[in-house]
């Protein structure tokens, strides 16, 4: 049977962790390079370039570019430099080296053609071999190794050459060197035997390597982290010359000084690698390649000769290094029990699995755009997790399930927008225009329809009126009027809404405005207040709003502040989300009062407390409004523009002057300021009426200054 489409779009988004994690492990086996390679940049990030162990206990002796241009290297063919290499392998054996390895691999020999030439190189092979500390370098093919020239491999003899294959990933890269390889043995079947470096390793340690019957391979009782194959991931040190490198001709010339003393002092104790170290020759891609240094840098201590210039380019920083390093860097793994261990394949898919659900847990739980910063930190969480665990050496899928993470990202919000929004959306469309957008977010997260219930609350009421509606409405068609009352709704909605308010209706020409509900927000009062003064603004800068044939209106606006009761009024069939009470009505009795003023914008003496800038404000009067006992302080919002105008703070510090006058019954002095003020400033016109009637009179006992209002 057919799923419905629906269905179909359920299992889908609870697929999604699954499948976003099945085809990040798909590509398990190209992305675990570079996860490694980003984790050695990562580790730098964090923790700065790694140092080798302190002492280092392997070094480098590089055939170096140094070395070919240095007597009496430089102009004898590298075929004549056994007996030069033979003196500086015998400097090393005296000086205690505890194990020596040949990075090289001369299939040749001039002794054939010169015998004797070679007798004291031979000699020192001999010697080394014998002694167990000298071990040479083969190269394992499909079939039959490239091996050392058989006068040297019976010298060293057959049981101290080792192959100094690494391995190549599929990239290219080389992070893995094997410890053991599979080699023929006498009787033509496969034999495990140790690569260059776990040879040199167990020498130096005087410890065999030892295979339990599981496969797996310890050195001096520490199992050996290897990965498939017996291949030991290599997690090299960063920092540069972190692995002590020798010039060849300096040793040399060194070990002709006799200068035995410096031999002790470098190499007694350590392994050692012979290996060349040239600009071209040699250099291999590995997971370090994103953090190499300048080369040159931290070299140790010389013997005979001083570094010769003109060697290395300043800040040059290449992405290959030369195959001896890889070598090093693993003995020295090998030796310290440093290095990386890459977690089983089960251990892989679970975490990959689990970064995989908590993103799909992230992108369902809240909206888009909190989703996408919530992915951003699981992954930056992530990261650190991983980085510590390479720190510590091992080696956790990285990218593998960043790439799981973020590939659950786009399927479940394709998800949330065929099914889980889908719903949402529906409630939200049906509501919107009834309701403020953070009412209906809430009944959305709850799951509840709204209920019948209120609350009282300290809020700030705006409330606004066309002044002019009758004129300019004289003779429009309905249709046409309906058409300029929707713009200038439109526009003052937008307005109310960008300052945090909501409109709770619409009376005719009237707009009904609440700020601090249904969320409360940080100084309510400032915010109707600015919405006010950005509603008188927009009617100034667009002088097509409200414009007809027959003149055009203009917007008054009185705002009070106070409790109120707001919530879903009405019966459990039809209800608002409404306000009511005593500051609903001051509001509408101070945007009447705008008329007696001539004023645009009037709010009361509790608005402007609120506010919190006295600065903000002129005093009108202080009134008392029809159906109200109680006298309120009523004031007048300025803008910036007034604000900044020294000419209008003159005319405000006169009339505030004239004001006290009059409150303190001083009617010929308010009388005088009045008069004075009365051409540019209509609310000291109004003023000015209600003194002359008292002028020459005294003020009676009790005098107060209180204007009645018998209008709405």
């Amino acid at each position: 049977m057919r799923l419905p489409r629906r269905a179909r779009l359920i299992l889908l988004g609870a697929a999604s962790p699954l499948l976003a994690a099945a085809l990040a492990l798909a590509g398990h086996a190209s992305l675990q390079g570079p996860s490694i390679d980003t984790l050695y940049w990562l580790r730098e990030a964090l923790h700065g370039p790694k140092p080798a162990p302190s002492p280092s206990p392997v070094v480098v002796v590089g055939i170096d570019e140094e070395t070919y241009r240095r007597p009496p290297f430089a102009g004898t063919p590298q075929a004549l430099w056994g007996p030069k290499l033979g003196v500086v392998l015998a400097g090393m054996l005296d000086g205690g080296a505890a194990a020596i390895g040949l990075d090289l691999v001369h299939p040749t020999s001039v002794e054939t053609l010169i015998p004797g030439f070679e007798r004291e190189y031979l000699l020192t092979l001999r010697r080394g071999g014998k002694e167990g500390r000298l071990v040479l370098a083969k190269v394992q093919h499909q079939s039959n190794p490239l091996m050392p020239y058989r006068g040297y491999a019976i010298a060293a003899g057959m049981g101290n050459i080792r192959s100094v294959n690494l391995v190549e990933d599929p990239d290219g890269v080389l992070r893995r060197v094997p410890v053991t390889l599979s080699v023929a043995g006498p009787d033509g079947s496969p034999r495990p035997e140790p690569g260059m470096a776990a040879e040199v390793a167990s020498r130096a340690l005087g410890k065999p390597l030892e295979r339990a019957a599981d496969g797996t391979v310890s050195l001096d009782g520490h199992r050996l982290p290897e990965g498939a194959g017996n291949r030991l991931l290599v997690n090299h040190a960063t920092a540069a010359g972190a692995i002590p490198t020798y010039s060849l001709a300096d040793l040399h010339a060194c070990a002709q000084a006799g200068n035995t003393a410096f031999f002790e002092k470098h190499f007694k104790g350590k392994a050692v690698m012979v290996g060349t170290v040239l600009d071209v020759e040699d250099r291999k891609l590995s997971s370090n390649r994103w953090v190499t240094k300048p080369e040159g840098l931290n070299l140790p201590e010389r013997c005979a000769l001083p570094v010769m210039g003109d060697l290395y380019v300043a800040g040059q920083r290449r992405d290959s290094i030369p195959g001896v390093y890889i070598h090093a860097a693993a003995i020295s793994n090998l030796m310290t029990h440093d290095g990386l261990a890459e977690t089983s394949r089960a251990v892989g898919a679970a975490l990959v699995l689990l970064l995989a659900g908590l993103a799909a847990a992230i992108t369902l739980a809240t909206r888009p755009l909190l989703a996408a910063a919530g992915l951003a930190l699981l992954l930056g969480l992530w990261s650190g997790v991983a980085v510590e665990a390479f720190q510590a050496g091992l080696v956790l899928p990285y990218l593998q399930a960043a790439l799981a993470a973020v590939l659950v990202f786009p399927l479940l919000l394709g998800f949330r927008f065929a099914v889980l929004d889908r719903d949402q959306r529906q409630i939200r469309n049906a509501f919107k225009l009834y309701l403020p957008g953070s009412l209906i977010d809430d009944m959305i997260a709850s799951g509840q329809s709204p209920r019948l219930g209120g609350e009282e609350r300290n809020l700030t009421i705006l409330f606004s009126d066309i002044a002019g509606f009758t004129k300019m409405s004289e003779g429009m068609e309905p249709e046409d009027l309906v058409l300029v009352l929707n713009r200038y709704f439109t526009v003052m909605t937008d307005i109310v809404e960008a300052h945090g308010g909501f409109v709770d209706k619409y009376i005719g020409d009237a707009v009904l405005a609440v700020f601090g509900a249904p969320y409360a927000i940080d100084n309510h009062a400032r915010a109707a207040v600015n919405a006010a003064l950005a509603m008188q603004q927009a009617m100034a800068d667009d002088k097509t709003l409200l414009a007809t044939e027959s003149g055009r209106g203009s917007c008054r606006i009185g705002l009070a502040t106070g409790p109120a009761l707001i919530g879903n009024i009405g019966s459990p069939r039809r209800f608002n989300y409404t306000v009511m009470g005593d500051t609903v009505n001051l509001a509408s009795r101070l945007e009447g009062a705008n008329k007696y003023y001539s004023t645009a914008v009037m709010v009361s003496g509790e608005t402007m407390a609120h506010h919190g800038d006295p600065d903000a404000f002129r005093a009108l009067d202080i009134v008392q409004v029809v159906g109200r006992n109680e006298p309120v302080a009523v004031f007048e919002p300025l803008s910036e523009a007034r604000r900044a105008d020294p000419e209008d703070s003159a005319r405000r510090a006169a009339y505030a002057a004239a004001l006290s006058d009059w409150r303190a019954g001083r009617f010929d002095a308010a009388n005088a300021g009045f008069t004075a003020l009365a051409p540019a400033d209509s609310a000291a016109a109004a003023m000015l009426r209600k003194a002359e009637k008292r002028t020459g009179t005294p003020a009676e006992p009790g005098w107060t200054g209180i204007t009645a209002l018998t209008e709405k």
